[in-house]
């Protein structure tokens, strides 16, 4: 649209510039009075106004036939942008750029009124040029405001296969875990139960008969801690564990737990030692921090032939304070370190004890199956949801013939 410029549209030009703040503040005031316009009330005079202030101008620049310093379009994109930043629904941003039209009509019709004498061929000039204002602007905005929305609709679909992609994976680990328990509680049934007829047999010598009670009693409680563990578990990922937060001394909570465990050290031949600051007050809670420890040390303890299991502890700055229990068993060879859900290989900023790289992902479930076999799946399990009960993560180190290590990193101050 090519049109010469006279002195009405100069003139029209002049009027809203004049206008310009009594313009803004009716589109603010009929924006904010209509019913459903909830998020127009939140916003600064400033916030709302955003890009607008822009596009007048480069209406105000058109009307007056001069080089355009601004795209409509493109600032009408950026306001879309803003509304979408600030919760707008799409039915408030289109409601609110008719508002803004509606006004500069009305703007429009009260100039070539108060004119004398208009010239129809320049009125229908002026209202093009307001249409065409209208246009880009709800053009601008509409458009940007769809395509975050497209956008962001496709984000949710990708979140959506991704989460349904692990509760799939979860639930595959899941049933593993609970087929190799299953497994282990029929052998040990069956030990007990071949036990308890062996018994039964007049013939049955008194060491015998001995062996075969020893037998009983070793698997009755192996069958008794299993079925506990599992009932842990269960209650774990119902949600159900309570969690008690307190402040307390973790240096001395912790000494006391290690000096508990030095009988079952000793009667194993092992030396368990215990290293960290003296003092080091925490927010969290220390009977699930008690059962998180007990799992890992018995576990060194008991797949540890000789040498040592070390646990110790230090504050990580100000935010964050870790636990470490490390072994001198058998380890882990390299390629079978894995984690339990991906949580307990070091992560990126973590400094490997051993000096190896973190694992790759897709020997993790060769790990998992093999502490499955080795009675340990059910606790490592437990131990991770304790952890991220307390905010906590978990984190594992292993290397054939050298050992294991398991490493704790806790918030200072727990938070809900």
């Amino acid at each position: 649209m090519d049109i010469p410029v006279d002195s009405s549209l100069i003139s029209l030009a002049n009027y809203l510039t004049a206008r310009r703040e009594a313009i803004l503040n009716n589109w603010l005031t009929v924006c904010q009075a209509e019913p459903g316009f909830n998020t127009t009330r939140g916003l600064s005079r400033e916030e709302f106004n955003n890009k607008v202030p822009f596009m007048l101008n480069v209406l105000d620049q058109r009307l007056r036939q001069v080089p355009l310093q601004g795209d409509i379009r493109l600032l009408a994109g950026e306001h879309g942008l803003h509304r979408w930043q600030k919760g707008y629904l799409l039915r408030e941003l289109m409601g609110e750029i008719r508002h803004l039209n509606t006004i500069l009509l009305a703007e429009l019709r009260q100039f070539w009124q108060a004119s004398p004498a208009p010239d129809a061929e320049r009125v229908m000039s002026s209202y093009e040029y307001v249409s065409w204002f209208s246009a880009q602007s709800n053009q601008g905005s509409v458009e940007q405001y769809t395509e975050l929305q497209r956008s962001d609709a496709s984000s949710r679909v990708q979140l959506l296969e991704q989460a349904l992609d692990d509760l799939n994976e979860l639930t595959r680990q899941r049933g593993d875990l609970l087929r190799t328990a299953s497994h282990d509680l029929r052998g040990s049934f069956g030990v007990i139960q071949g036990a308890a007829s062996y018994l039964n047999l007049m013939e049955a010598s008194e060491s015998d008969r001995k062996e075969m009670l020893e037998m009983l009693n070793r698997n009755l409680t192996t069958v008794r801690e299993m079925v506990i563990q599992l009932m842990d578990l269960s209650r774990l990922e119902a949600g159900q564990e309570p969690v008690t937060i307190q402040t307390f001394d973790a240096s001395q909570h912790l000494n006391k737990l290690v000096d508990s465990y030095q009988p079952l050290a000793i009667e194993r031949g092992l030396v368990l030692k215990a290293d960290g600051p003296s003092d080091l007050q925490v927010q969290s809670d220390p009977l699930q921090l008690q059962r998180i420890v007990q799992n890992l040390v018995l576990n060194a303890l008991k797949n540890t032939s000789s040498g040592w299991v070390s646990v110790s502890w230090a504050a990580e700055g100000d935010y964050r304070w870790l636990i470490s229990i490390q072994d001198s068993g058998p380890g882990l060879p390299n390629q079978q370190v894995g984690s339990l859900s991906q949580v307990l290989a070091p992560s990126p900023e973590s400094s490997s004890a051993f000096g190896l790289p973190n694992p790759e992902a897709d020997a993790r479930e060769e790990a998992i199956t093999l502490a499955s076999k080795q009675g340990e799946g059910i606790g490592l399990s437990i131990v991770k949801r304790l952890c991220e009960l307390l905010g906590a993560s978990l984190e594992i180190e292993a290397k054939a013939g050298q050992g294991t290590l398991f490493r704790i990193r806790m918030p200072i101050n727990w938070k809900a």
